[in-house]
């Protein structure tokens, strides 16, 4: 009795796993695209780059201004060279939890630009402030 509720619980715990990780193909999926979007990065143009600047003008304008803002670019605009190195820069620094998110490569390239742009880009309350009394 002992031994199978043992090798059920081996079962489960392989079952969690399996479940729980990307499949090594999505995993080596993102990792191309990483090196696409890298080799993309160095002439500032490609296709990855387009994508990436669509949803960088997206983010900013999703929410408004302001502090409901998801980002507030800086006064010099970023160019699509800038915003792959900035996705690039993210990824690889949470690299392990992205090979964890299951999904189109590009869309986890893009949630990295997101949490990249918010983290570089902060809306301030005192950025808020200011352009409310300037009115």
């Amino acid at each position: 009795m002992r031994r199978s509720w043992e090798s059920f619980v081996v079962v489960q715990l392989a079952l969690a796993c399996l479940l729980t990780s990307p499949p090594a193909h999505a995993q080596a999926r993102l990792e191309k695209a990483a090196q696409v979007l890298e080799q993309q990065a160095r002439t500032g143009k490609g296709e990855f780059i387009n994508f990436l600047i669509g949803a960088a003008s997206a983010f900013r304008w999703a929410e408004g201004q302001g502090t409901d803002a998801t980002y507030c670019p800086p006064d010099t605009p970023l160019d699509g060279r800038r915003y792959a190195m900035i996705t690039l820069e993210e990824y690889k620094r949470g690299k392990a939890e992205y090979m964890k998110i299951s999904g189109y490569p590009l869309d986890v390239l893009t949630l990295a630009l997101l949490r990249s742009l918010r983290a570089q880009f902060p809306c301030s309350k005192e950025l808020d402030a200011t352009s409310t009394t300037a009115e």
